[in-house]
């Protein structure tokens, strides 16, 4: 196996060369063959992957994110050629869905017994992004602002707390009108998230029944509470038992439209990438990946 590792050295508090490291050591003992391409800016990630494909290699991991690993898959379409995915993000959520250990070395290990599959992606705006795990619109968009823009001295969920107490102390509600499927919803709304996978935000199960390969996003908006009641809240999207809650709306579809009254950012795997208004479509087995 010939494999590209595309890697973010900024990744997981600037720890994705010595991520790359520990895994290729654990793929090389396999007999895998490894080069590693380093990012260095936004869209490389993308590029490289492309570049990878042109070159033979049968396959192209990310070292990275969601976000390093939606580039890889979007660089990788048509291709025919593999992606996949070695833990170095702050949150790793789209290898909580699909079982793949957030240890690097032990990662390595479950995708050398691993297998290439079909998955679904989010089309963002007829192309112009791609997303392999959740987007989304409000409070958590403000708090992935807060925690990419600061000094990453603490990483996963811990991160993740301490940039929700922030926001919540000077948040607003969002109005957002909606078309999923044909069905049309407009209100004043906490979050809106559009799933292709189960968990963002290090672990919070935004949306659990979703699933990577059904052909389906799953879109699940949080109408507007005070803090006090979001707070005492909280713990069920940890544990993904929130869908239940009076507040919670929820949807499965193929496609789904999204505006604000003034342009508002758009979350997309992990970074802030985009504005209102946006239109997201499931495209069923649309990336070729290797799962664990």
């Amino acid at each position: 196996m010939r494999v590209a590792l595309v890697t973010n050295p900024k990744a997981g508090r600037n720890s994705g060369i010595a991520t790359a490291t520990r895994a290729e050591q654990v793929f090389r003992e396999a007999g895998w063959e490894v080069t590693r391409r380093l990012t260095g800016g936004p869209g490389d990630a993308e590029r490289l992957a492309r570049e990878a494909a042109r070159e033979g290699f049968d396959g192209v991991f990310a070292c990275g994110g969601d976000g390093t690993l939606s580039q890889v898959l979007a660089g990788l379409l048509d291709s025919g050629i593999p992606g996949g995915i070695v833990p170095a993000g702050t949150g790793n959520d789209f290898c909580r869905t699909i079982g793949l250990s957030r240890d690097p070395a032990d990662a390595a290990r479950q995708l050398i017994r691993g297998h290439a599959t079909d998955i679904d992606l989010l089309e963002i705006n007829d192309g112009a992004l791609w997303s392999v795990n959740v987007m989304g619109v409000g409070f958590d968009t403000r708090v992935a602002e807060r925690i990419n823009r600061r000094p990453r001295l603490t990483g996963g969920l811990l991160a993740y707390l301490s940039a929700v107490a922030q926001e919540l102390i000077v948040h607003c509600a969002i109005e957002i009108r909606l078309d999923v499927g044909g069905e049309q919803w407009e209100g004043r709304a906490l979050l809106l998230a559009v799933a292709n996978a189960r968990s963002y935000g290090a672990g919070m199960k935004i949306a659990p029944e979703a699933e990577i390969d059904d052909g389906l996003l799953d879109v699940v908006l949080v109408e507007h509470m005070g803090r006090f009641k979001f707070l005492a809240n909280f713990p069920k999207v940890l544990r993904g038992t929130h869908l239940s809650h009076a507040a919670v709306r929820t949807w499965k579809a193929r496609q789904v439209s999204i505006e604000t009254p003034k342009p508002s950012p758009v979350l997309v795997d992990g970074d802030v990438q985009c504005e209102t208004p946006v239109r997201v479509r499931v495209c069923e087995g649309r990336a070729r990946f290797w799962m664990p």
